[in-house]
């Protein structure tokens, strides 16, 4: 019979579901173990505290961890898919390329986590908090982030299409080049975040309230609907909103420099002290806006519908749309 091999040569056994609940039972500190690859699928970990255990490539199929603590937990590859992890809170753990697919994170707090290259289809964020959490190339698709709050949040090439931000609160986040098409945002507040080379197109912005928003050249708002918004100090400078529907919202101080607005509509809309300088509006419905106190110099209203809108000249309501193209280049 071969001898055994000297202990040191033996490999260790992976610590599993019945160590980490054993652990947690006789109240050990979890900080720093390895629980790597381990199969904890199914698992009820509610209100476990296992902040900074090492769970990457762990499977969290279908486990409970509501209202659990994985503050600066390792992560990176956990599979996540059908957890419930309302409440549970992630400061800055490390979810990268983890994948958390219809999972529950109903009022979870994310501050300072980042979850690069993260596979979260469907997930359910909704009140959560999101405060410098950084994700590039996340998927974020259908996901729903009702209310959610987000400070500093970084989102770079993110794919979140169809995805939900109801009510949500985002300020000074970077959203830049996001797949964001057919996204609900309305009533959200946005303040001073960058939207740069985002494509928006189809997403749903019903009284939303937007300032110093930063969403010029390369960003995409084809057929979005804006009506009812707010905004104020926005830069939309050379933004494509063709078919955009603006009808009844208020523009202060923003600059559509160059912007194409072709068949956008703009009916009721305000667009005091805005700057449209070259900004094409090409077969726009323009009925009853209020260019009074903007600059539209070299603006093309060639075919546009400005029945009772208002301009800075005298004529520029005028329904011979024949005169306004030439009339906007002898302003400038």
């Amino acid at each position: 019979m071969p001898a055994e091999p000297p202990r040191r040569d033996r490999p260790r056994p992976m610590p599993g579901a019945a160590q980490l609940l054993a652990w947690l039972r006789e109240g050990e500190p979890v900080a720093g173990r390895n629980l790597s690859g381990a199969d904890l699928r199914g698992l009820v970990l509610d209100g476990a505290d296992l902040s900074g255990v090492q769970l990457d490539g762990a499977d969290l199929r279908g486990a409970s961890l509501r209202g659990a603590q994985l503050r600066h937990a390792l992560m990176t590859g956990t599979l996540l898919d059908d957890t419930d992890c309302a409440g549970a809170r992630f400061d800055g753990a490390c979810l990268d390329r983890s994948s958390a697919t219809h999972a529950h994170f109903c009022g979870a707090v994310l501050n300072g986590a980042r979850a690069n290259d993260a596979y979260w289809s469907g997930i359910d964020l909704s009140d959560a908090r999101l405060d410098q959490f950084m994700a590039a190339n996340i998927d974020l698709t259908r996901a729903v982030l009702d209310r959610s709050q987000a400070q500093a949040m970084v989102l770079i090439d993110a794919r979140a299409e169809a995805s939900r931000w109801r009510g949500a609160r985002w300020d000074r986040v970077l959203a830049l080049r996001a797949g964001l098409a057919r996204a609900d945002f309305r009533q959200t507040r946005l303040r001073g975040c960058a939207l740069s080379g985002a494509d928006l197109s189809g997403s749903v912005w019903q009284h939303a309230e937007l300032v110093e928003l930063q969403a010029a050249t390369g960003t995409s708002w084809r057929e979005a609907a804006l009506r009812g918004v707010r905004a104020t100090d926005c830069d939309w400078h050379g933004g494509g909103l063709t078919g955009a529907d603006l009808s009844g919202s208020r523009f202060v101080r923003n600059d559509f420099s160059h912007c194409d607005l072709a068949g956008a509509c703009l009916a009721q809309a305000h667009f005091p002290f805005s700057t449209l300088l070259g900004a094409s509006l090409q077969g726009a419905r323009a009925d009853g806006a209020d260019f009074s106190r903007s600059i539209c110099r070299r603006g093309d209203f060639a075919g546009a519908f400005v029945e009772r809108a208002r301009f800075a000249q005298p004529g520029f309501g005028n329904t011979d749309l024949a005169l306004v193209r030439p009339m906007a280049a002898g302003m400038s």
